[in-house]
């Protein structure tokens, strides 16, 4: 065992004063449904056999069998949070997440909880069956962090672990199967959802190729208690979710972070050692960061379960080391999480290129290291600690144009040219940028409204899709709006969009003329670019939002890049 994971052990019967932390659980039950029959007892055994299930994973990464508790009334019976709906189940399609969190919300506050400091898990009665099959109706999504976190799921009465190892015909999921295969993939479903309320992002097992037990996180989610039926290996909790979960309060028992977590990346070296790529650095947070967790997730082809994981502790005075494989060809990113003993976490990006032969370009990771210092000097707004970086970086680096083109974008948005008026523009400007326009209003979901650039809370604060850095271009995390006045005088507005690299959210980018919907993006959950043209003419209010795509609003960096006003 190593230092940093005794010490953390050691730490973590050490609870702050106050009432524990619990997993609340409601029940969402359309006005045209019924609550199931003994819904309350069924639905205990299903959440005890998933805190069982976290148990095991935490001890079998070294954390002894911490888990999650829930609400529990004074008898020791589960205390389950009744929503009454307001509608129909047809009346919650698959984007109602932010709907029904909605209506669950006064009922949550009716019981003194403070949803923004609440998690909780949502069994909707919104599992229709028709001729045999099941059809999913309502949201089946989850997502949250240490401070608070929801999952929506469903219920059903075919959804019980002692059914797990069955196989009995009566259960269908994308085809008839038994029903264990139901449970298999309904109460992982449960157990998966759960986690990305606690704050897990998918992540897959290393060792592709080998018949291993599949990551929670990753398809584990379908393959959850197989081991029962001799059906597979079944689905374990990867060392990249126990990691984060070791001081996640719903875990600990401590209070959960107020603050966005405070942590700087410092003297990060790469290199490659025995067919892996090797981070080694040093991280400097307040309160003080245990672990990290690092994933190689590939670009194309986009997919949900692709991102590989490994973690790694932090010693005392910061520094870790953690190795990262198994790439493939193609255009890839590796994602560092640093774990805080408050439950909080912090993120740091590299893009990089595989080759044909799975060997990795570390030039952009290079370039990411010398770039370190002045972005550094750039949050902090030192200009002269800026320069002196950017001068120190293109000696190391005279050839590399995109270093240089990167620090001289760090250098004009630490000095902004003042927004301007539309209507003050000459005739004879025909093309606006329009993260260079003044605004009527601005907001969004998260931090203030950024010009040409991303909240530095996750690194560099390029805006960034697909790994090339756009130099114009809007933040809005969702839900996030941005209104213009253009006074009927513009004729078109051109524009990308898309998921800020390294962002784990979904989003919907929608325009409007006038009140008028005029574009609406699909769902977007890659980090692809995309394009919208739309016509202008005779538009005296554009207005460009962002919103939560129905699953809540935790890591939907949306951001418009390059849009441009022409008459």
């Amino acid at each position: 065992m190593s230092l940093a994971l005794a010490a953390l052990l050691s730490s973590a019967t050490l609870l702050a004063p106050g009432p524990r932390p619990l997993l609340q659980v409601a029940y969402f039950v359309p006005a045209d449904r019924q609550p199931i029959p003994g819904y309350v007892e069924r639905i205990d055994r299903i959440m005890q056999e998933v805190r069982e299930f976290y148990a095991r994973g935490m001890a079998a990464h070294g954390f002894g069998r911490l888990t999650f508790d829930l609400a529990r009334d004074a008898a020791g019976k589960l205390l389950v949070h009744r929503v009454d709906a307001h509608g129909p189940a047809a009346s919650y399609g698959r984007n109602a997440a932010g709907q029904v969190a909605a209506e669950v919300r006064p009922v949550l506050q009716a019981a003194g909880l403070d949803p923004q400091r609440t998690h909780v898990i949502i069994f909707q009665v919104l599992l229709d069956w028709q001729d045999g099959k099941a059809l999913e109706v309502g949201p089946y999504v989850g997502g949250g962090s240490a401070t608070s976190g929801t999952c929506w799921v469903y219920d059903d009465p075919r959804l019980d672990p002692a059914k797990l190892s069955s196989k009995e015909p009566g259960g269908y999921y994308m085809r008839p199967c038994s029903l264990g295969e139901f449970n298999s993939h309904y109460l992982g479903g449960v157990a998966h959802e759960l986690g990305h309320a606690l704050g897990l992002p998918h992540d897959k097992e290393p060792g592709a190729g080998r018949a291993v037990p599949r990551s929670l996180m990753g398809a584990g989610n379908h393959s959850y208690g197989e081991e029962q039926r001799g059906e597979g290996p079944g689905s374990v909790l990867s060392a990249a979710s126990a990691w984060p979960l070791a001081k996640h309060p719903l875990f600990t028992g401590q209070p959960a972070p107020t603050s966005a977590a405070n942590c700087e990346l410092q003297a990060v070296e790469f290199s490659q050692e025995a067919g892996q790529v090797v981070l080694r650095g040093r991280l400097a947070a307040r309160p003080a960061a245990y672990g990290v967790v690092a994933y190689q997730d590939p670009v194309t082809p986009a997919a949900d379960y692709d991102a590989v994981s490994w973690a790694a502790p932090v010693a005392a005075d910061g520094r870790f080391e953690v190795g990262v494989g198994e790439f493939k060809p193609g255009p890839t990113q590796i994602r560092l999480r640093a774990c805080l003993t408050d439950g909080s976490a912090s993120y740091q990006r590299w893009d990089l290129t595989v080759d044909a032969a799975g060997r990795p370009d570390l030039a952009p990771l290079r370039r990411t290291q010398l770039l370190a210092p002045a972005v550094v000097a750039f949050a902090r707004s030192d200009a002269a600690a800026l320069r002196t970086a950017a001068a120190t970086a293109r000696a190391a680096a005279p050839q590399d144009a995109e270093l240089g083109r990167r620090l001289d974008l760090l250098q004009r948005l630490l000095q902004p040219v003042p927004p301007v008026a539309l209507a003050t523009l000459p005739a004879t400007t025909t093309t606006v940028a329009l993260s260079t326009v003044a605004w009527a209003d601005a907001r969004t979901g998260w931090g203030p409204p950024l010009r040409d650039q991303v909240p530095t809370e996750r690194g560099e604060p390029f805006l960034s899709l697909g790994g090339t850095v756009c130099e114009r271009g809007l933040y809005a995390h969702a839900p996030a709006r941005h209104e213009v006045r253009l006074g009927g005088a513009w004729r078109r507005l051109a524009t990308g969009y898309g998921l800020e690299d390294g962002a784990g959210g979904s989003v919907v980018f929608v325009i409007r003329g006038d009140g008028r919907e005029l574009f609406r993006s699909a769902k977007v959950s890659d980090h692809m670019r995309r394009e919208a043209t739309v016509e202008l003419a005779g538009v005296q209010r554009l207005e460009l939002l962002v919103e939560d795509a129905g699953d809540g609003n935790s890591s939907d960096w949306g951001i418009w890049v390059e849009p441009l006003l022409s008459r």
